[in-house]
């Protein structure tokens, strides 16, 4: 059941409405605006009486002084006048709901009442939906969101090692190779073969070369700075872009790496080839860039693998 508040100085006109809306909610009554305020303070109410004409606190101030901690209370005034000016602007100024003249009809009031609780109810259902609603699309957009990302990682991750794949390398490499020009920044390459992998996988199977594809990917990574971008070229092969990294810093960089590999297994070795791109480069595109790397790649395996080449340019 609801409740409601009656709000009137004149006693008679209190023991009246509580006698006439008993059988509608539970009434609570207040002598004074003053009154009524410590009560709201205690109870919760859907719906408010007030008598407009009192001596230390009017109706319309009363409700000014809710209006913004309690906005959603129905609002009704009780007058004995007619002041049409006066009530337009009060239902204007603290969003009254009506307003009821004295003497009052006990049925009619009874249905103005009612009507009133149920206005609260549909309103109060209402901003209940739209909460609902407004968290389910909040929920709806955060999945829509983190299912963009994944599928944005997965446009450019190598599914089985977890780093950057195919495609992700070439656009990264095309940036990088841009920004090297424009700002006059040194640029290099590490290409990266695994050592007799077609042995592993002809003598344990797919599934341990897999494990140790992915041992290296993150070995490679572990040793690499968050600057650079490492990906999987194809097959055994692993590419490592080094932004503002000198040939002499490469090379050092890939005997680090063969030794950090060379560390986790027995017998597993890698292969590097190394290039750079300068402001004096001859190479002015991407893919020639890469055809160098592989050509130190070749030149490291040619000599006898687990070792590191340099292509220069």
């Amino acid at each position: 059941m609801h409740s409601i508040l009656i709000i009137d100085d004149e006693a008679d006109n209190l023991k009246a409405l509580e006698r006439t809306l008993t059988t509608v909610a539970q009434v609570h009554s207040a002598a004074s605006g003053k009154e009524g305020l410590e009560i709201l303070k205690k109870e919760t109410v859907s719906l408010i009486i007030c008598d407009q004409r009192m001596p230390e606190m009017t109706g319309i101030e009363f409700f000014k002084a809710i209006k913004d901690s309690h906005p959603h209370i129905i609002r009704i005034i009780l007058t004995g006048y007619t002041d049409a000016q006066d009530l337009i602007e009060a239902i204007n100024e603290v969003g009254l709901y009506r307003y009821i003249t004295k003497p009052w009809d006990n049925q009619e009031l009874k249905l103005v009442i009612q009507r009133a609780l149920e206005h609260f109810e549909a309103t109060t259902h209402n901003k209940k939906l739209l909460e609902e609603l407004k968290n389910v699309n909040e929920g709806l957009e955060k999945t829509v969101q983190e299912r963009t990302q994944k599928l944005k990682e997965l446009s450019i991750t190598d599914e089985l090692t977890q780093v950057g794949n195919l495609r992700s390398f070439w656009q990264m490499l095309k940036t990088e190779m841009e920004r090297s020009s424009r700002y006059k920044h040194l640029l290099s390459l590490l290409m990266i073969d695994v050592d007799h992998f077609k042995k592993y996988n002809d003598e344990f199977g797919h599934t341990i070369g897999d494990k140790i594809l992915k041992m290296i990917a993150q070995t490679l990574k572990k040793n690499i700075r968050n600057t650079d971008f490492l990906a999987r070229y194809g097959g055994e092969e692993f590419v490592v872009i080094l932004p503002e990294t000198s040939q002499k810093q490469a090379q050092e960089l890939a005997e680090r790496l063969r030794k950090a590999v060379a560390k986790k297994k027995k017998k597993l070795t890698i292969s590097v080839g190394v290039t750079c791109f300068t402001e004096k480069s001859k190479i002015k595109n991407s893919k020639k860039l890469v055809i160098q790397a592989d050509k130190a790649l070749y030149q490291a395996k040619r000599k006898g693998r687990n070792r590191v080449e340099v292509c220069f340019n």
